[in-house]
């Protein structure tokens, strides 16, 4: 069974291009929302009443389920109440089958092809508690909108946790299953290409509110733009190699962006517990061989 989470808050907007993207693939839909419309730093937040209208028109299956419950501990951190709601929307999927969880602003759109992947996986859903697993998909993160096209992160070394068959959460979506496979598959992150205003209202709330000054890098991202981002590199505001550079593509429209991943984003692997796997398709023989040599180095 392919379950799929969505956590709805501040921008929920985003989820009537993401939920599309997963619904024919998935077998069920679980949306998790704070009764109180708290954010996880305890500020208000808004949810149109006409998107549970749009919900009810759309889930023609009846697969979709809204899941409410308090989300915000007050004695705890950001991170410390992501983490919690996962976990409370994991048990509220059920026990069983495949649990992905996805973020509002985050776009799959090979999701067909990497629930064929999972299902090609059965045996890890036989003894889940004994061989829990860590699914990971690209993370193509888009980091401004700017006249003609986007900015986004290239060569960066982000590879996120989607799916896991054993769904008990240690730190927001990460299972940190000792098992995990890498995976080609991208999922497309709008993350930073909002307006000022909405950009704004995720640092004061979000998971990572705490981690870093985030002012000082919204001062930051305002200031780039078309003239300058290639002035920039390694600048991720917690982990500065993990972001090297930023890109420039040409599309007004994020439906019709094609951006491809490359092979650095490909080899960087961290233990020898990290299987790589790879869709159907061949990878070219140059980017096969510096994959390999990178493995071997690392598993001495």
């Amino acid at each position: 069974m392919i379950k799929v989470g969505f956590l709805v808050s501040y921008d929920f907007k985003y989820l009537y291009k993401s939920i599309p993207l997963v619904y024919d693939a998935s077998d069920l839909i679980v949306l998790a929302v704070d009764k109180d419309r708290l954010t996880w730093s305890g500020n208000p937040l808004f949810i149109d009443p006409s998107f549970f209208e749009w919900v009810k028109k759309f889930d023609t299956l009846n697969k979709i389920v809204i899941y409410e419950d308090t989300f915000y501990i007050p004695e705890n951190s950001p991170s410390e109440n992501d983490t919690r709601e996962r976990n409370l929307l994991a048990k509220a999927m059920g026990d069983g089958g495949w649990h992905i969880q996805i973020d509002s602003d985050e776009y799959f759109n090979d999701f067909k092809n990497f629930v064929s992947f999972l299902k090609e996986k059965k045996d890890y859903l036989k003894n889940p508690e004994k061989h829990p697993v860590e699914i990971h998909v690209q993370w193509i993160t888009l980091f401004k909108k700017v006249e003609g096209g986007f900015l986004y992160i290239k060569d960066s070394l982000d590879a996120i946790e989607v799916a896991t068959n054993y769904p008990k959460y240690k730190y927001m979506r990460a299972t940190r299953h000792s098992k995990k496979i890498i995976t080609k598959f991208i999922l497309l992150h709008q993350s930073w290409a909002r307006d000022d205003e909405e950009i704004y209202t995720k640092i004061t709330n979000w998971s990572h509110r705490d981690d870093s000054d985030n002012a000082a890098f919204y001062k930051f991202w305002k200031n780039i733009n078309i003239d300058n981002y290639k002035e920039f590199t390694n600048f991720h505001e917690n982990d500065p190699t993990k972001w090297k550079s930023l890109e420039f593509i040409a599309e007004d429209e994020i439906d019709s962006l094609k951006i491809e991943i490359s092979s650095f984003q490909l080899f960087k692997l961290k233990t020898k517990k990290y299987l790589v796997q790879f869709m159907r398709e061949k990878l070219p023989i140059s980017i096969q061989k510096k994959i390999e040599t990178t493995f071997k180095r690392l598993v001495k």
